[in-house]
């Protein structure tokens, strides 16, 4: 009771306090904003029916000290268990409740994977905050335009790039709870038909333990975490139509592990890397665009528990290193066939390895698996276009399809069919049907329960919506009704004889939902946002309904209040509240997980154009909660720091 009185009150406080401020891209109109997410080509909102959210600059620098996930964790319909964790946790990203795995991360326009994760998720701790400059969340099925994965949606991380002027430099230091330290610093600019970046960033912290001590004697001991991140950009314009561009994110971390919920480990720890490069070429000339691209990804992930402090009596030495690989060459373009009519299409090629090995002593023998590049490879290639057509009436028609070929299972296709109406220049309707894959992962595949027999998971989304905003774009709503369809949803299934486990495709699930966003604004002192969302679904096995969206709330809720006190203070208080989840089928408690809320507050003061002082307040009340049982998240925290950029 008393928190649903919180949820309650911060909605009644909040709303009480509509006077409304905020730079960049809060003071344009929503329906004129312009992305690239939606169709792989500069398009405004009001051009296109589909769900496009968009994180700009200022949104990140007001996040200044977060990491990536716990930025997107506030986002509607999203749920990142581990964002609030021990840094460095495993992040498992639900977004409108659809598992792991089932949202595509783009960065810089290339679909970015990991190949050694049984699931082929990216792992968003390998992309620090401070070299973010924006973000694009495009939700529901989206594999037509992005390929596989896209199933519930597609995050689009565009990376820091060149200024306009000859040479720029930014820096941030920041100090915090846990004896936690962040420091970045870059360059950038532009002569001529020469643009370069280059940035650098540091983090490490002494973190709490991962593992919750239930007893609270036990001294758990703390699991640290450091970490280093390096991105260069290099472009050059050969003419006003033809440019090229190059880039390279590489990154390793470093971070203490415990046995498992309830039980500390105090020599288990991890290594991660990921190293990231791309190409790009592009030509634009009279409502005609061509691009190229190549990348290479590279992920190494080592577990090493060596100690003589055992948390388990089955191993006494582990050792388990996990290399993947993906190479990716796409080319695609976009031109107007007439005034309202648009073509946009390409072919994608990818490329998938991983070599995996595993090594348990105990004292009931040797536990030791394998996984070769040489057999655990993928190949898929894909072509896709799609139509846009719009007319002076207000109706746009978005229709596309996909086919793509694995090496494995053959072929699946995939369409779109999008249309929207603009009632007027501040009022859109839209409605998406659309349909996506998820390809299995090389361990699903290839690894010792793997299962060459699997297809791909495929789905459809429906997609109903209102999107509007007031002539002076005070006030602007946004309110979507989803339901997506899966079949062949791949599962880990074993057998209740035997007990032999493997990958299968069993499984139907089906989910729906709703998600309002909203944002007030009044005058030049604040502006108050908000989003609330709702998830619920069921998947059907043996002919038997099952609740199955494990540690999944139905409910959530982000609101936050922007205040600009003169021109130098700037002030974010933000209340966010999590519903009740099912726990997952092998935690530990009871069956359903309390809900829970959390108060933040974010500071910054100019102390001159250039340079900025920020002081971030987390979990302010000191909650006590836990997205997963038996791991511990972050009591009240805070980080202190100064930004510059000259």
């Amino acid at each position: 009771m008393k928190k649903k009185f919180f949820v309650v009150a911060a909605t009644i406080i909040s709303s009480k306090m509509l006077f409304a401020q905020e730079q960049d891209s809060s003071n344009t109109k929503q329906l004129d904003e312009v992305v690239v997410t939606a169709t792989k080509s500069s398009l405004k909102q009001s051009q296109t029916g589909k769900i496009v959210t968009v994180i700009d600059r200022q949104t990140i620098r007001n996040n200044a000290g977060r990491s990536l996930s716990e930025l997107l964790n506030e986002q509607a319909g999203f749920f990142i268990n581990g964002s609030n964790n021990s840094p460095g946790t495993n992040l498992d990203l639900y977004f409108r409740g659809a598992g792991t795995g089932n949202t595509l991360v783009v960065i810089d326009g290339i679909p970015v994977f990991d190949p050694s994760q049984p699931n082929n998720s990216f792992d968003l701790n390998n992309i620090p905050l401070e070299q973010v400059e924006r973000i694009e969340i495009l939700k529901g099925g989206q594999s037509t335009v992005w390929g596989s994965d896209a199933v519930a949606g597609v995050i689009q991380i565009f990376l820091k790039r060149e200024a306009k002027k000859p040479i720029t430099a930014n820096g941030s230091l920041s100090y915090g709870s846990y004896n936690s330290l962040q420091a970045g610093a870059g360059i950038g600019g532009n002569i001529q038909k020469l643009g370069y970046s280059i940035q650098y960033n540091y983090s490490r912290s002494n973190g709490i333990s991962s593992a919750h001590d239930s007893i609270g004697n036990s001294r758990f001991d703390k699991d640290g975490f450091w970490q280093n991140s390096l991105l260069a950009d290099l472009s050059y314009a050969f003419s006003e139509y033809f440019s090229a561009r190059a880039f390279g994110s590489f990154g390793q971390y470093h971070n203490g592990l415990d046995g498992g919920a309830f039980t500390d480990d105090k020599d288990y720890e991890a290594r991660n890397s990921n190293n990231l490069g791309g190409i790009t070429f592009r030509f634009h000339k009279k409502g005609f665009s061509w691009n190229l691209q190549g990348s290479l990804q590279q992920t190494d992930r080592s577990f090493l528990d060596d100690s003589t402090d055992i948390s388990s009596p089955y191993s006494k030495y582990s050792y388990g290193k996990f290399l993947g690989n993906s190479s990716t060459i796409e080319t695609f373009g976009s031109g107007k066939i007439s005034k309202n009519l648009q073509l946009v299409g390409g072919i994608q090629y990818i490329q998938q390895t991983t070599t995996q090995s595993y090594l348990s002593i105990s004292d009931f023998g040797n536990y030791e698996s394998n996984l070769g590049k040489d057999s655990a490879k993928i190949r898929q290639f894909s072509a896709y276009a799609s139509l846009l057509a719009s007319s002076s009436c207000g109706l746009n028609l978005e229709v596309g399809g996909r086919i793509n070929h694995h090496n494995i299972y053959g072929n699946n296709e995939t369409f779109t069919l999008n249309p929207s109406f603009n009632i007027n220049e501040n009022t859109r309707l839209f409605l998406n049907i659309s349909s996506a894959y998820k390809i299995p992962s090389l361990y699903q595949l290839y690894g010792e329960f793997g299962n060459r027999d699997l297809n791909p998971e495929s789905s459809i989304t429906y997609e109903l919506g209102l999107q509007t905003q007031t002539t002076n774009s005070n006030v602007y709503m946004r309110l979507a009704l989803f339901k997506t369809d899966t079949r062949n949803l791949i599962i880990f299934y074993t057998d209740p004889v035997t007990y032999a486990g493997k990958y299968s495709n069993r499984d139907e699930q089906h989910n729906y939902g709703a998600e309002l966003e909203s944002r007030i604004r009044f005058g030049k002192a604040a502006i108050w946002k908000n989003n609330f969302s709702y998830v619920d679904g069921s998947g059907r096995e043996d002919n038997k309904k099952v609740k199955n969206l494990y540690r999944r709330p139905k409910f959530t809720l982000n609101s936050s209040l922007t205040l600009e006190i003169g021109k130098k203070l700037n002030i974010v208080p933000a209340f966010k509240f999590i519903g009740a989840r099912i726990k997952g089928p092998f935690d530990a408690g009871p069956e359903k997980q309390p809900a829970y809320y959390t108060i933040d507050c974010f500071g910054a003061y100019s102390i001159t154009e250039k340079f900025r002082l920020f002081l971030d307040l987390l979990n302010i009340t000191n909650q006590e909660y836990f997205d997963v049982p038996g791991y511990n998240s972050k009591k009240f925290n805070l980080m202190a720091g100064i930004s510059f950029k000259l």
